[in-house]
């Protein structure tokens, strides 16, 4: 029990370590922000040799490590990857490949410290929030979070109010809850008051509803938002999802990642109905992960000048072997560090409906970027000090 409290404080320690005074080399810096407009419009930096560390013919290439250093996170642009050998430390490849004169593909692989904790202890980490309300009522739950986290309830209690925990308990010994969550900006506004107007103007106004299911159409995980308000519902047996309706069954490794999601960019409205991707995941004695991989083109909600624009660009992503998004936790580090690690490949075919699309991502990243971002990182980093703090004390008080 004493060593699962040394990794939980190592594993916040390291994920309050990349929001620590955030410091960028010029060159990774200014790189960043490029790249973040261009993601859509990948011509605009193909010829950019400031952006890039190396270039081939059909290739550039940029390569990022990261460190704690001096109560300080620096990422330094470098042309060899670090070993990841200390908590916190981190890699970051962008690799652009370009197809055909309009056709791109972005690759990036990112791998970050967070200690001792090995896969294993991870997904049983998550598998334990999950089952939180198994069998419980409300009051009981409230009461273990602040007796567990009573300093980062305090932290996480300025942005989030957890309005309703409604628990029931099945004659199958199953257990469905719905969990209730406000996200209060106000909360964060007098420290933060432009991550504050960010998270009213972005995700206040945002539409989301999200499902995990099987190929039989069983339902493990639904959950929304709207109006700035988060619902999750679940259902479990013994700490293990099970479908929300029927009979109690084990949820497969290949499931449906289905989703809807709508957001205000300015005067525009832009988002997808009908989203459908693969949801695998991945369990070996080395690695925990979620694979995603989207092959079906979602129902695209656009404004009417976007839709004049459609057609095949944006059916691209979706097409040969699709986009691969993947999260995970592998311990087999040769550094000797877990290492959290995602990838992402993404195909791109551009057009004026990109360039459109791309146009409102330019103002999405250029409200985030400076003192939003510092004031985001300011209140993470709140956050992860007090949730190393509390592990301590439980630690302490064994």
């Amino acid at each position: 029990m004493e060593h699962a409290r040394t990794d939980a404080e190592q594993l916040f320690a390291a994920l309050g370590a990349r929001v620590t005074e955030p410091w960028r080399d010029p060159k990774y810096d200014a790189a960043r922000i490029k790249l973040a407009h261009a993601a859509f419009l990948p011509s605009r930096v193909w010829s950019d040799t400031s952006v890039w560390i190396s270039s081939t013919e059909s290739r550039r290439s940029l390569l990022v490590n990261g460190r704690l250093l001096a109560s300080r996170y620096r990422l330094e642009a470098a042309h060899a990857p670090a070993l990841i050998t200390q908590l916190a430390d981190s890699r970051h490849v962008v690799n652009l490949t370009r197809l055909s004169p309009d056709e791109y593909a972005w690759d990036t692989d990112v791998a970050y410290g967070i200690g001792s904790v090995s896969a294993a202890q991870m997904a049983a980490f998550v598998s334990a929030l999950v089952g939180t309300a198994d069998g419980r009522r409300e009051q009981e739950i409230r009461a273990d979070v602040r007796a567990t986290i009573p300093l980062a309830s305090v932290a996480l209690g300025k942005l989030f109010s957890v309005d309703s925990i409604r628990a029931t308990r099945l004659d199958d010994r199953s257990t469905v809850a719905t969990f209730a969550v406000s996200i209060t900006p106000a909360g964060v506004e007098p420290q933060y008051p432009e991550f504050a107007a960010y998270m009213r103007r972005y995700v206040g106004t945002a539409r989301m509803h999200w499902t995990v299911s099987d190929r039989a159409g069983g339902v493990f995980l639904d959950a929304s938002l709207a109006s700035g308000r988060m619902l999750a519902r679940l259902r479990t047996v013994d700490g293990r999802l099970v479908p929300l309706t029927g009979a109690p069954r084990p949820m497969p490794d290949s499931l449906t990642l289905n989703g809807d999601v709508a957001m205000r960019v300015r005067r525009f409205t832009i988002g997808f109905r009908d989203y459908h991707a693969e949801f695998d995941l991945v369990a070996t004695p080395h690695e925990r992960a979620w694979n995603i991989v989207s092959r079906q083109e979602p129902q695209w909600v656009l404004p009417l000048v976007g839709e004049r624009l459609l057609r095949t660009p944006l059916r691209r992503p979706f097409q040969g072997s699709g986009a691969l998004f993947r999260l995970g936790v592998r311990d087999d580090s040769a550094g000797g560090q877990t290492v959290l690690h995602r990838r992402l490949h993404l195909e791109v075919q551009e057009s004026l409906i990109l360039r459109f699309i791309g146009k409102l991502g330019s103002i999405a990243v250029s409200d985030f970027s400076g003192k939003v971002e510092q004031q985001q990182s300011a209140w993470l980093r709140e956050v992860f000090t007090a949730l190393v703090a509390d592990a301590g004390a439980l630690r302490s008080g064994l």
